[in-house]
């Protein structure tokens, strides 16, 4: 009896489980030794011809080892369902790029300079892009704006 308590219980909450949200857009940004890197586009409903919006750039974390774009999904549409662009970039990692973190590095500022440089294409304002991340996805949205070099 337990049992059947407990499956159904389970299947109840599955039935209510939330599915991840996909994004509007896939765009190629850099293309590598390694691999090519995309920008996961998350779009307002649709997209103001007036003035420019807001945009932000989420990088996952993971140790520079691991991780994927899709860390930052729900947030992406959270954002772009009130009027932001949203956009999560993929980078190389050591697990499957074997790669370092300067790498890494170079990854997310280009991800940023691609965004900049093609805000058109949305109509974001380029001096209005906010970079997060979490964990080594927070060290490398900080580099974004902090190192002119790479």
């Amino acid at each position: 009896m337990k049992y059947i308590i407990f499956v159904l219980l389970l299947i109840q909450s599955l039935s209510g489980a939330q599915t991840r949200p996909e994004p509007d857009q896939i765009v190629l940004y850099k293309t590598t030794e390694q691999t090519p890197l995309n920008l996961h586009v998350f779009l307002p409903d649709s997209v103001p011809t007036g003035d420019p919006r807001p945009a932000i750039l989420f990088f996952f974390g993971g140790g520079w080892n691991s991780g994927s774009p899709t860390h930052f999904y729900r947030q992406a549409k959270h954002l772009a369902d009130r009027g932001m662009i949203a956009c999560a970039a993929e980078y190389r990692v050591k697990s499957r790029d074997g790669v370092q973190p300067d790498s890494c590095v170079m990854d997310a500022k280009s991800a940023m300079r691609y965004l900049r440089e093609h805000a058109y294409k949305w109509n974001v304002d380029p001096h209005r892009i906010a970079a997060s991340g979490g964990s080594a996805g927070g060290h490398l949205a900080a580099t974004t704006a902090t190192l002119t070099e790479f």
